[in-house]
């Protein structure tokens, strides 16, 4: 028990760390890069990335979650480890080859993609990227030092190639391939380097295996599509209905919430599923009693964290964008809640109601958000332009939580309570963490 926590807290730290170096560089890039290309451009670039975003979702298909999920179950069973990663390796080949033909077919039928191929085309590179990427298998060992030294390496590789290829307004077309090529790149590392070390053997998978696969995955890939309707669809139905500009606005406040979210959320996630998968595998109370330990601890860390962000965004606006982004303001005062909503909301929908196997609950929880967001989403944003994007992704988040939260109550588990906040049983939550008190 000791050991397995002297672990979380091992990964959570190793991976904070470096996650928290990786977005150093980003105060090097942005800065530099949005004062030579203007919102507008960002706005172009920005489009185009959550436009092909549903190709890389498409490719991933959640086999972050779920392969992990039966890697990290039998950690030790090589032959398990090797069907399952010849299995997801084939089956996003397929994806694809499927998501080529897709893109080809509307980069010459959307006009915001027409008019700008060479940023599209640079852009879903990173669908090479996604399939050759094997961070899963590394979360699934509690390998995750290494998920951060691939990311801290493809960082620098993107920093030297975007200030040494973006001097003038024009080459705002390289920022996303020097993005693409450093992912593609570092990917084929990972590859190779998760082959090696942990003497990955393929397995022939035939097309029906596959097929069945996708098949079995579907509900948390739905999911997830669902949930890229409030995140990811925000910028896609800005840019198609408001101005580029417009969308840079809203694109560069969100960007600046992103590291923010990354920098908490990516290491609490990565660290804790597989710590989670395994204490709901001894037991669902045991499960229970750790989720709700590192809930209140969650909720406390991200609350405190966005009464700063509220603070901090005019500064973070004008350093990272300058001047001529100072709309971008508000977008970040709005957003300043998302991270404590997004890692709360991961906690209790993904890490808690699918190791309760509440998969169809968390399914239609998803499902109503999303419909609601779709609605919320084209009326904010055909009005109230970026705002109106900003508003529709913290309401969106809220309505998560609330579902979330009494959906788990009405089964019996209450994942916050008054008690669970007081300084006493935080402390106790920390020593238990810590192995100093079961």
């Amino acid at each position: 028990m000791k050991n397995n926590r002297v672990s979380l807290i091992k990964n959570v730290s190793s991976i904070g760390v470096v996650q928290i170096a990786n977005y150093v560089f980003p105060l090097i890039t942005i800065p530099i890069i949005s004062r030579i290309i203007g919102p507008d451009k960002f706005g172009v670039i920005n489009f185009a990335a959550s436009f092909v975003a549903y190709f890389t979702l498409l490719i991933g298909f959640g086999f972050d979650l779920t392969a992990t999920r039966k890697v990290a179950s039998k950690p030790d069973d090589v032959e398990n480890r090797n069907r399952v990663f010849s299995e997801v390796f084939i089956t996003q080949c397929l994806l694809l080859l499927l998501s080529v033909c897709v893109f080809l077919l509307c980069l010459f039928e959307i006009p915001q993609l027409a008019t700008e191929k060479p940023v599209a085309i640079y852009t879903f590179i990173t669908c090479l990227a996604t399939v050759m990427t094997q961070n899963w298998l590394f979360q699934a060992m509690q390998d995750l030092p290494k998920i951060a030294i691939l990311s801290l390496v493809s960082k620098v590789l993107f920093t030297i190639m975007v200030l040494t290829l973006v001097r003038t307004r024009q080459d705002y077309i390289w920022q996303p391939l020097s993005l693409s090529l450093s992912q593609l790149i570092v990917a084929i590392g990972s590859f190779t380097w998760s082959i090696k070390r942990y003497k990955i053997k393929f397995y022939p998978v035939k097309l029906i295996n596959c097929v069945k696969l996708i098949w079995q995955e579907k509900i948390y890939f739905m999911s997830l599509c669902l949930i890229s309707l409030y995140s990811n669809t925000n910028i896609v139905v800005l840019g198609l209905v408001q101005s580029a500009k417009q969308v840079g606005f809203y694109t560069s406040g969100q960007k600046l919430i992103s590291i923010i979210q990354s920098v908490i959320s990516i290491p609490i996630g990565q660290a804790l599923y597989p710590y989670l998968a395994k204490a709901f595998g001894e037991s669902k109370e045991k499960g229970i009693n750790i989720a709700q330990r590192l809930t209140q601890l969650v909720f406390i860390f991200t609350f405190l964290s966005g009464i700063a962000i509220i603070f901090i965004a005019p500064i973070g606006i004008r350093f990272f964008y300058g001047k001529s982004f100072l709309p971008a303001i508000n977008v970040c005062r709005i957003l300043a809640f998302i991270p404590m909503f997004v890692t709360i909301n991961t906690v209790l929908g993904i890490h808690v109601m699918l190791n309760l196997k509440m998969d169809k609950v968390f399914l239609r929880v998803v499902c109503i958000s999303a419909s609601i967001s779709v609605v919320i989403n084209f009326i904010l944003v055909k009005n109230f332009g970026y705002i109106g994007s900003a508003y529709t992704w913290i309401l969106t988040e809220m309505i998560n939580f609330l579902l979330f939260f009494f959906i788990l109550k009405r089964n019996g588990v209450t994942m916050i309570t008054r008690n669970s906040l007081s300084l006493s049983n935080l402390s106790e939550t920390i020593n238990s963490i810590r192995g100093k008190k079961i």
